[in-house]
């Protein structure tokens, strides 16, 4: 196999000998391979954009003290950056420039805060439940295992850059959560076999794609062992030739999973066990959350990511006052451990435990739109009312999680129904909190001007359907239909204007109920119903 150019570089020169160069680079005129190279080192640069700079800071588990958190805000203020709250429980310094990049990763590696591998082809920050040890149905605290997984790889010659392509993992020891990790290359999810409490392994996950049960079970003893077994079969065995073929997921689905376990047994030191019982429920998100010792935690939400100095250092402030723990969820906000009481000290913003937002255009040349601020136009109380869990990516790389949510969006921009606009993609029937399955695509591209309506008419029918929540509307109501005719179920409710029903009857049943209705555009039948669909979307959306 042919290496990439990305492989050819790294084998050339070590990533982790290249700090030896960082001192004498001309950040305003970087080559692709240097871009590469600063990415191990947390620093993002793109040649879209090359007078503006990243930096990504690393936050093993989402725990992080209080002071090194009041110190990024203080460099956050000084330097005048603007600071997000990733989907990986970390922190991005945005709006860095040539001049003061070098100085601003110095400061921040001299109080400790790491930005090592944070990027690239590494071990990427390690995440887990944002109440983990201290929420009642915790079994088992995962952060000192988190911490020792990260010691095997973080600053290390063999491990830095050094991987075929990125590889995201996750941990969870609490039987009841919120937050969902199937989209993981390797989850480590609670489970119980006979008396014995640990995880299942689960592989290949990724932005597209559900991690598939290994059938390996392990004891919180045997975690960092198993974990590096992992990663030492997937950069011995892992593809490295086209860059969009080289996650984890590809090896699995060139070789097959039972294939990859016999490759996992190669580095592992004890013998491989089969799986337990999956032992986590999904939980309702909800503001507060009772914990252990008869405190509370609370979750602090931030702007879908985006929180201001000002802001920031207000909340450090009050967590040392209170005595209070904070972390970092996986969900873009910040979590309070240690309230006495559900006592609620800040403003809250509506949607935003409940909607994923990438980093949008203003702070990523990929994206088309300017994500954050455009999730004003979704219906952000009916999406909190009803727990639905949002995706919105900007791109098709997924950043938002759109195939891992209830209703995913990615942007973008088309002439489909006039002037060129901006558009939607969007994704519905993820069975995500157990891995079973991605949301698909159902319409290729809705005007922003009217994704609101339609989204309301969704939620609105998984409203009337009775279903405990809506993944479980998408497996029984939607999933069993055919991705063409929920794009015509839809668009009939909003053309028609009508109060009709998904009932539980075949597809073909339910096709003649709605050709049945006065003014249904009833053509020709063609197999994904186009002609129908084609004459109702261009009569609601189209430019008048």
């Amino acid at each position: 196999m042919k290496l990439n150019k990305i492989e050819r570089v790294k084998t050339a020169f070590s990533p982790y000998d290249f700090r030896s160069k960082l001192k004498l680079l001309d950040f305003t005129d970087l080559s692709e391979e240097e871009r590469f190279y600063l990415k191990n080192y947390g620093i993002y640069n793109s040649k879209l954009q090359p007078e503006r700079f990243m930096l990504r800071i690393r936050i093993a588990g989402g725990r992080i003290d209080t002071d090194k958190l009041h110190f990024i805000a203080e460099i956050t203020r000084k330097y005048h950056l603007e600071l997000l709250l990733t989907a990986r429980a970390q922190i991005e310094l945005h709006a860095l420039s040539a001049k003061n990049i070098l100085e601003v990763w110095e400061l921040l590696l001299e109080e400790g805060i790491s930005t090592l591998q944070t990027l690239t082809d590494n071990f990427r920050n390690i995440v887990t439940d944002p109440y983990d040890g201290r929420d009642e149905r915790s079994q088992i605290e995962v952060y000192p295992l988190i911490v020792q997984m990260q010691n095997i790889f973080l600053g290390h010659k063999e491990w830095m850059g050094m991987l075929p392509r990125k590889f995201n993992t996750a941990i969870c020891g609490t039987g009841l959560s919120h937050v969902h990790f199937f989209g993981n290359d390797l989850f480590f999810g609670l489970a119980r076999k006979e008396d014995v409490w640990g995880f299942n392994l689960y592989l290949g996950g990724k932005n597209s794609e559900v991690a598939k049960d290994a059938d390996i079970f392990v004891t919180p003893g045997e975690v960092p062992a198993m974990f590096e077994a992992v990663g030492r079969a997937y950069m011995k065995y892992g593809l490295r030739g086209s860059r969009s073929k080289t996650r984890l997921f590809h090896l699995l689905t060139e070789i097959g999973m039972d294939a990859f376990v016999e490759k996992i047994a190669e580095f592992y030191p004890k013998e491989i066990v089969k799986k337990g019982e999956f032992q986590i429920i999904k939980a309702p998100f909800s503001d507060f959350q009772e914990l252990k010792k008869q405190i509370f935690g609370y979750c602090y939400q931030s702007n879908f990511g985006k929180i201001d100095a000002a802001s920031l250092l207000k909340v450090v402030h009050y967590a040392k006052e209170q005595n209070i723990e904070i972390r970092v969820g996986i969900d873009q906000n910040l979590y309070f451990l240690g309230f006495k009481e559900k006592n609620n000290p800040f403003k809250r913003i509506n949607g935003a435990s409940h909607i994923t937002a990438c980093a949008g255009s203003h702070y990523c040349a990929l994206s088309l739109w300017d994500i954050k601020a455009e999730t004003a136009y979704l219906p952000l109380e009916k999406i909190e009312a009803d727990h639905i869990q949002v995706g919105f990516s900007g791109c098709l790389k997924g950043c938002g999680r759109h195939h891992h949510v209830d209703i995913g969006l990615v942007g973008l921009r088309t002439n489909l129904f006039g002037e060129t606009q901006k558009a939607a993609r969007v994704f519905l029937g993820g069975n995500y909190s157990k891995g079973e399955c991605t949301a698909r695509l159902i319409f290729p591209a809705v005007p922003l001007v009217h994704l609101k309506g339609l989204i309301e008419v969704i939620i609105e029918e998984f409203e009337v359907s009775g279903e405990r929540d809506f993944e479980c509307f998408s497996q029984n109501c939607l999933n069993p239909l055919s991705s063409g005719f929920v794009m015509l179920w839809f668009l009939s409710k909003l053309y028609l204007n009508v109060k009709i029903t998904l009932e539980a009857l075949s597809e073909e049943a339910l096709y003649q109920k709605l050709s049945a209705l006065p003014g249904f555009p009833e053509l020709e039948k063609d197999e994904n119903y186009l002609k129908s669909i084609n004459v109702m979307k261009h009569v609601l959306w189209d430019d008048k």
